[in-house]
């Protein structure tokens, strides 16, 4: 998958790639609908991925996406409205796909709630982008898309290196993440009130790349470090 991400973004910007430099191409979500609401965390970054303002001056996103310079921030057009905010410094926890990036002012977009645990198998969680709406033909919207899938046992994504911490989303042919979200969040809740639960990070399976399972780096393991990157 990460191989294939790349090679999809070349020089410009995985859902499905893991630990891709800046150009890797980013999952897109396949069967799902236009915005039915106005996100104010979700983010379109210049490099082709999706990330979520946990904080007036600090977006979560996936390590595999690289640096970007600027992110567009509470639009459901990814070519204008909302604020732009400038990226000034990024940090990744070790070892993981979780990187933060700092922003140089804060700006006034409300933040996602940071999940304290873990959803159970079962929940409904929804994922946000504006990557591949269908696949292998892939077309890209401008418009942000949803869609509204389910939590499954962690287990269920093991095949694509996910542990016990981390969020295992349903998919198929017709539903799924894909190539263009990654980085994005996964949340759960309702309108007004979301919870970040997970940052796309690829696919579920070993051998999938859009229309399959995928991989969320779970957000409640790394609760304390990005409270501590916050905070610093």
């Amino acid at each position: 998958m990460r191989k294939i991400l790349l090679a999809i973004l070349g020089a410009a910007g995985l859902l499905f790639a893991l630990a891709a430099p800046a150009s890797a191409a980013q999952p897109y979500i396949i069967g799902g609908g236009d915005a039915t609401e106005t996100y104010s965390f979700m983010v379109s970054l210049d490099n082709g991925c999706g990330g979520s303002l946990v904080s007036p001056q600090w977006i979560v996103t996936a390590h595999h996406c690289g640096d970007a310079s600027q992110g567009r921030i509470g639009s459901t057009d990814i070519n204008s409205g909302g604020e732009v905010g400038q990226i000034d410094d990024v940090t990744t926890d070790p070892g993981t796909d979780l990187t933060m990036m700092h922003l140089s002012q804060p700006v006034q977009a409300a933040p996602v709630s940071l999940a304290q645990d873990n959803p159970a198998a079962g929940t409904s969680a929804r994922l946000l982008g504006w990557g591949c709406v269908s696949w292998p033909d892939c077309q890209t919207p401008s418009t942000l898309q949803q869609i509204d899938l389910t939590v499954l046992d962690s287990a269920e994504c093991a095949d694509g290196g996910g542990g016990a911490g981390d969020v295992c989303i349903s998919g198929d042919q017709a539903h799924s993440a894909c190539h263009g979200d990654s980085g994005g969040p996964a949340v759960i809740g309702s309108s007004g009130k979301w919870t970040l639960v997970g940052e796309t990070h690829g696919p579920g399976d070993n051998g999938g790349e859009c229309a399959t399972s995928t991989l969320y780096t779970g957000i409640a393991q790394y609760l304390t470090w990005i409270n501590q990157q916050i905070g610093s």
